[in-house]
């Protein structure tokens, strides 16, 4: 360490000084060498001189260009320098990007397991804290919010009953224990359904909850009291899926496909104000209370096929802008399809009308099929515009062959 910094050692000013010296003495020298040599005055000692002057004056300049070329070249140095510093810290600062990016990964998925872990858990309170962080890693990580949307989803598709009578204080306390752990699940479940409904509503607060372009698979699940209202969803599955206490579906949105087939409602379906914007099929669904659909616009293919209406059932002012299909479906109390327009075919053959009908200022502007439909009590068709094929073959009201005055029906005011 002492040879080297010896070997770099700066020169100090009394060497500086010397050195200025000896080069203001060589000058001195070297001018009173020249004025001895050639200052006599004579014309051929001038030329000498200022040929010497001149070769002196090249000299410098050509030194000055040797500078200026180092000193370039010192400059082009440096910025080359820095040129590879900036790519240098460039490259540390995607690399500290990356590092960061793989670890706030990691951090994603390791709370996403442990979430799911918790979800997976025998008690109660941990399935809740795995569900609220769920909805938390969800809302801050929006490419993962289908992934979880389908987690949730998945739980509550999972088998399920319903807690029955409450158990006496004297029962055993397996039984007791047994029926608290029901009433338990019964909230965690209800709480997946909330944190579904929250976040599927574009105008839900500052909009910042919504989470747009989600996909729901609810098939087989058991949904208790499910509420949407203004909803918004790109694709919905409810195959075999079991509503039970109120369903409110109002005002919802559904921009894919959608399927209720073999769906059963145990208490009031709405639909009300609901938008079909592609197929939809309600095939063998069971309606076991009124169901509601009134003003609800169907823009694709929509089929009731083999369907049971239980108790009431209302398609007023209901848009169908695709196929109606309804064959085989069944309405045991009344059916009010008053102001429906169907803007394509009507199918609905096969189909039992156990009390009211009333098609009311219906408008059928493709074909219309009743036949083999079998009508009851009091069944009208007043104001009904019929455009297409019209069939009633084989129909019946109250058993007897029936054919509606369809070109010319009854004036709305004429109805009791």
């Amino acid at each position: 360490m002492a040879g080297g910094e010896s070997g770099q050692r700066a020169l100090s000013n009394r060497a500086i000084a010397v050195c200025a010296a000896g080069l203001v003495g060589l000058a001195v020298g070297a001018c009173w060498l020249l004025l001895g040599l050639y200052g006599h005055g004579g014309e051929a000692e001038n030329a000498r001189l200022e040929s010497i002057r001149t070769v002196g004056t090249i000299v410098l300049g050509a030194g000055g260009a040797i500078a200026l070329l180092l000193a370039a070249r010192r400059q082009q140095t440096a910025e080359h320098d820095l040129a590879t510093k900036r790519h240098d810290l460039v490259l540390r600062e995607r690399a500290n990007d990356d590092a960061r990016h793989d670890a706030e990964q990691r951090r994603i998925t390791d709370l996403y397991h442990k979430a799911v872990e918790q979800l997976g858990s025998d008690k109660a309170p941990a399935r809740l804290a795995g569900l609220y962080a769920l909805d938390r890693l969800a809302q801050d990580n929006p490419p993962r919010r289908q992934t979880i949307v389908n987690v949730i989803s998945a739980y509550l598709r999972m088998p399920y009953e319903l807690p029955g009578q409450p158990v006496a204080q004297d029962a055993a306390r397996d039984a007791r224990d047994e029926y608290r752990s029901e009433l338990q699940e019964r909230e965690v479940r209800i709480t997946a359904q909330r944190i579904l409904t929250d976040h599927l509503a574009p105008d839900h607060s500052d909009g910042t909850q919504f989470w747009a372009d989600i996909d729901l698979d609810l098939s087989g699940a058991l949904l208790i009291d499910l509420m949407l209202h203004d909803c918004e969803l790109n694709g919905a599955r409810f195959i075999n899926a079991t509503f039970t206490g109120e369903t409110l579906l109002l005002g919802i949105t559904f921009n894919g496909s959608t399927r209720f087939d073999g769906a059963t409602f145990e208490r009031d379906a709405w639909f009300a104000e609901a938008s079909f914007n592609d197929s939809v099929r309600f095939d063998k669904v069971t309606f076991c209370r009124d169901a509601r659909f009134d003003e609800t616009t169907f823009v694709g293919n929509t089929s009731f096929r083999d369907a049971r209406f239980s108790r009431d059932a209302r398609f007023d002012k209901t848009t169908f802008s695709g196929k109606a299909v309804f064959s085989g479906a069944e309405f045991a109390r009344d059916a009010n399809f008053t102001s429906a327009n169907f803007s394509d075919d009507a199918w609905l053959p096969g189909v039992n009308f156990g009390r009211d009908a009333r098609f009311v200022a219906a408008t059928f502007a493709g074909d219309a099929w009743f036949s083999q439909v079998s009508f009851s009590s009091f069944t009208t068709f007043a104001g009904t515009t019929f455009t297409g094929d019209i069939r009633f073959d084989d129909t019946t009201l109250d058993g007897v062959a029936y054919v509606p005055q369809e070109r010319n029906p009854r004036p709305v005011d004429d109805l009791t």
